[in-house]
């Protein structure tokens, strides 16, 4: 016999990710559209120091979410593009 589960609150983390998508944001600024930081991160492959100065090297990844990737997750952010649900 089958029967149905109750739906179960979801857990803080996600109730606080679901808020901080929802809050407004100004124009032009950049934010992860799938967990709603702020933080970028841009990977270079192969740069060197150079006089105290990074130089060289070549850009693997530009303006990736830096917690997406903290979990496996490449999340490219683009300010144009709506949140996931």
């Amino acid at each position: 016999m089958l029967k149905s589960v109750p739906k179960s609150d979801p857990p803080a983390a996600e109730l606080i990710r679901q808020r901080i998508k929802r809050r407004a944001r100004p124009d032009g600024m950049i934010q992860c559209n799938r967990c709603g930081g702020r933080t970028i991160m841009t990977t270079v492959t192969g740069a060197f120091i150079k006089n105290g100065r990074k130089s060289g090297g070549t850009v693997t990844d530009k303006d990736v979410c830096y917690h997406c990737h903290q979990r496996g997750i490449f999340s490219q952010m683009l300010p144009e593009l709506k949140p996931i649900k």
